[in-house]
């Protein structure tokens, strides 16, 4: 997101800077820096300390700044292509050392016997010698500083005109005075300045905390801005729904809400009476009960006659949705269902009905936007895992609204940290109770080796006459990924049970095929389904009590998260398989991580820790900032209070 890395506005040109002709423009465009604010803001990756360290203190091995005087004179010895070895002996701190620079013989006429000098290398305290890197000329030592440039300049050329900038520029965007007081934070200026040319290891943590919490703050701003967008006053967005028919509902359904799930409902109701429109993330678990909280507030919306819509990314979620739905509220609300494979005469009866407001309720995949699905008076939009739709999709629809209220649905928990940067324009409500009669999944970890005991597991649950999921990463042979495919796995489970027992399913298959092999499954004609991801999300199988996952290191936290919801959707006892032989540590972290929790948000916060927020599953990330110096997992607690602040303004703006 631009505007968060701005101290001087209006920006000026690189070209204006001394020293910098169209030649080094030209390598500074390469580097994507066109204005002063990217040169300021283009930050060391890293520093080197040459600060004169004592020969007597230092640590074997450790990469340190040494003085001292020369005592022999150099000799470079010449190898074969060019190499060389260049050697003399210092004293140092007390300390009678060899010193070697390799391939840099013109070392040779600056090193003088008898005279003082500085340099950088590498201490062998067995052998009292310095592997040197670097001579050091400037006074003082310090600190070199490293930049990211990949090669196209020079870090001294770079420093020079980062000096330019800082002479040229007018700092006239900062942190407001107050907060720089409240929170001990330097002028933002200085510390650019402080992490281009450091001085102290000090004055460097001091700099980086204030540029944290000034990148946090300015993007929490730009959040509050859209977020102001978003919420546009109008009366017409008031959803004036009849609270007595409401509770009288509520009193008639066939089970007792969570108290998440009543939270969430009162939310989404308050929503309804104020004249802003809704923008809200409904976020919970996998069976932690979205959709009883979406009917209920669809009912609330029937109260004065209008309608709703749920939008979702694929065939087999509407089934499942506009399935749940009818199940729970069928004979409370007229719910249809439109995808793409709707039948043309069927399409027709629908937008008739939509048209007249006959239907309360239409779950549809993208075929909802399309031009011809007219509503009476739509007044809730539903969203489901809305991340899997463009911008534009979601616009589309939302443009049907009569009263544009928006509730965007995900099963993926997200980390906290994430929610408040990705979704900080949105009002959050989350769902982390589950419901009553719920049996946590058994989660084990399994080696290829043990495929025996995998199988007659499974056995034991197809003989108890429950039914299971054996999922597999990909659909053929792989030259470079040694994997069972679904093919290999289907085979095995085939041999060992029978051909009428089991049913394929994967990406590859014609819809038709996919939708008839989901059929069988879900009709338990079949007991076993072998497939790929396709079943992550979308099938709802009560029956299915085990899922077998081979190769589990090869999918995320989050996606196993998934597979493994597709069990314990009964008062049945389930249980989760990973059959994997983790090649890495952090492979064979995540199947301790799944064999130790079933809660989807503890899950969430370790996966942001072990992959960080630019590769974090699905949540937008598009929309992550690249910050320079802020990191969202580490920096939580600054990121917190950078958005109360911004908050206040933001509130302050609409008193």
């Amino acid at each position: 997101m631009s505007g968060i890395h701005v101290v001087q506005s209006p920006d000026r040109s690189i070209k204006e800077l001394k020293g910098v002709g169209d030649k080094v423009a030209e390598k500074l465009f390469a580097l994507e820096m066109t204005g002063m604010n990217d040169v300021l803001f283009c930050l060391p990756a890293g520093y080197i300390d040459h600060s004169v360290v004592n020969l007597n203190e230092a640590e074997d091995g450790a990469n340190l700044t040494v003085e001292g005087t020369v005592k022999t004179e150099p000799q470079v010895a010449f190898f074969r292509k060019g190499k060389s070895r260049l050697t003399f002996f210092m004293d140092v701190d007390g300390i009678y050392v060899k010193i070697t620079f390799f391939n840099q013989p013109y070392l040779k006429s600056k090193i003088i016997n008898g005279e003082f000098a500085r340099l950088y290398g590498k201490f062998n305290r067995n052998k009292l010698e310095i592997n040197g890197t670097k001579l050091i000329f400037e006074a003082g030592g310090g600190y070199q500083v490293k930049y990211p440039l990949g090669g196209v300049m020079q870090a001294k050329t770079f420093q020079k005109i980062v000096r330019s900038a800082f002479e040229a520029a007018t700092f006239n965007v900062d942190l407001p005075d107050d907060l720089k007081a409240k929170y001990k934070l330097m002028p933002v200026r200085d510390a650019l300045y402080a992490l281009h040319f450091p001085d102290s290891h000090e004055t460097v943590a001091a700099a980086r905390r204030t540029i944290k919490f000034y990148e946090l703050y300015h993007y929490q701003l730009k959040i509050m801005e859209r977020r102001q967008k978003e919420r546009v006053r109008n009366e017409r967005f008031i959803v004036d729904y009849k609270i007595d028919e409401l509770r009288e509902f509520i009193e008639t359904l066939p089970f007792e809400l969570t108290g998440d799930q009543k939270k969430s409902v009162n939310d989404i109701c308050r929503d309804f009476k104020q004249n802003i429109s809704m923008h809200r993330l409904l976020q919970g678990d996998v069976g932690s009960g979205k959709t009883i909280v979406a009917g209920i507030c669809v009912y609330a919306v029937k109260t004065i006659g209008e309608q709703s819509a749920v939008m979702v990314p694929t065939e087999v979620l509407a089934n499942q949705h506009y399935e749940s739905f009818k199940d729970t509220y069928g004979d409370k609300l007229t719910i249809a269902k439109l995808t793409g494979t709707t039948k043309p005469a069927e399409k027709r009866e629908i937008l008739a009905r939509l048209a007249s407001g006959e239907i309360d309720l239409l779950v549809g995949t993208h075929s909802l936007i399309e031009d011809d699905v007219v509503f009476d008076r739509l007044s809730f939009i539903i969203t489901d895992e809305q991340h899997r739709f463009g911008v534009n999709q979601r616009e589309k629809l939302n443009r049907k609204a009569y009263r544009k209220n928006v509730l965007y649905m995900t099963a993926t928990p997200i980390p906290r940290t994430l929610s408040i940067t990705s979704y900080g324009d949105m009002d959050v409500s989350v769902i982390r109770e589950m419901p009553k009669g719920r049996i946590p999944i058994d989660t084990e970890w399994r080696r290829f080796k043990e495929i025996d005991y995998v199988l007659e597991f499974v056995k034991s649950e197809i003989d108890k006459g429950h039914s299971a999921y054996i999922v597999a990463p990909l659909i053929e042979e792989s030259e470079t990924l040694d994997l069972k495919n679904v093919y290999e796995i289907y085979e095995i489970f085939e041999e060992y049970f029978s051909p009428e027992d089991v049913v394929l399913v994967h990406g590859r298959m014609k819809a038709e095929e996919k939708n008839e092999a989901m059929r069988s499954f879900e009709a338990l004609e079949k007991p076993l389904l072998v497939s790929t991801t396709v079943i992550e999300v979308g099938i709802n199988v009560p029956n299915a009590t085990a899922i077998v996952i081979f190769n589990a290191e090869r999918f995320g936290l989050s996606t196993l998260h998934q597979l493994r919801g597709r069990v314990g959707r009964s008062s049945k006892k389930s249980y989760c398989i990973l059959v994997s032989d983790p090649a890495t540590e952090n492979a064979k972290q995540r199947m301790d991580i799944m064999t130790s929790t079933t809660d989807g948000f503890v899950l969430s916060e370790r996966d942001l820790e072990m992959r960080g927020p630019g590769d974090y599953f699905g949540v937008r990330q598009s929309g992550l900032p690249q910050f320079k110096v802020a990191d969202i997992t580490e920096d939580y607690r600054i990121l917190e209070v950078a958005r109360e602040e911004a908050v206040k303004v933001y509130e302050n703006n609409n008193l």
